[in-house]
């Protein structure tokens, strides 16, 4: 009987991932725009399975702040407003600026390497057209410079923007030029943090932070979210 149970439990959880991936894939993507309804049932019916598991991706949804839930209205995908993209945008500017500044006088010889692969390797990809893999890999700058700080402060407020983040940078890397100016930007800020120059680091990483956030500004207002 235990087993049996274990075995149910397994299928749940299952189903319960499939539906959570992929719904969170396209609200991130853009194929769910904001105040588009989860409607349990209808969801039910399209992935053929009971409405338990979609449920509870939607509860894990609104905890990720990708949707919200409204009585009598339901769930329904989280608007992306200006003022939210302001938010967030000031405080990561912040926080990204001082973790370049510290990253430039701690990070170590393997951890430059590290980034300067990745960022080799963004230019590659975007040179063959692969956009959202350059991204991934460009990003992986912001996530070196945050991981070398060692400030679990800094990313544990970071993390908690993690969704929101991706979401937004999905608009904004489909502007033309945007993404050639970031991966720019980005060897800029490593130039200044391979020098030791924490001032600098700090000053190119929140002028990048900056010209993000007005990318993305102007995509969410002309509905820019695909290539």
């Amino acid at each position: 009987m235990e087993k049996e149970e274990m075995v149910n439990n397994d299928q749940g959880n299952s189903r319960f991932s499939v539906v959570y991936e992929t719904l969170k894939k396209k609200i991130v993507e853009g194929d769910l725009p904001s105040n588009t309804p989860l409607v349990e049932e209808k969801l039910a019916k399209e992935y053929k399975m009971s409405r338990t598991p979609i449920r509870e991706a939607i509860r894990h949804l609104v905890k990720d702040g990708l949707v919200e839930f409204f009585p009598r209205r339901g769930a329904l995908v989280k608007e992306i407003t200006i003022k939210d993209i302001e938010e967030i945008f000031t405080v990561r500017e912040a926080l990204e600026g001082i973790s370049a500044r510290i990253a430039a006088s701690v990070i170590d010889e393997q951890n430059i390497i590290l980034l300067q692969e990745a960022l080799n390797k963004a230019d590659y990809e975007l040179e063959n057209g692969d956009k959202e893999n350059s991204f991934e890999l460009g990003n992986q700058l912001h996530e070196i410079v945050l991981d070398v700080t060692g400030n679990n402060k800094i990313l544990t407020i970071v993390s908690d923007f993690k969704n929101q983040l991706q979401r937004f940078h999905y608009f904004s890397y489909h502007i033309p030029g945007r993404l050639e100016l970031s991966n720019k930007e980005h060897w800029e800020i490593f130039e200044a943090i391979k020098a030791g120059d924490g001032e600098l680091a700090e000053r190119r990483m929140r002028k990048h932070v900056r010209g993000t956030k007005e990318s993305i500004i102007f995509a969410v207002k002309n509905n820019i979210r695909t290539i």
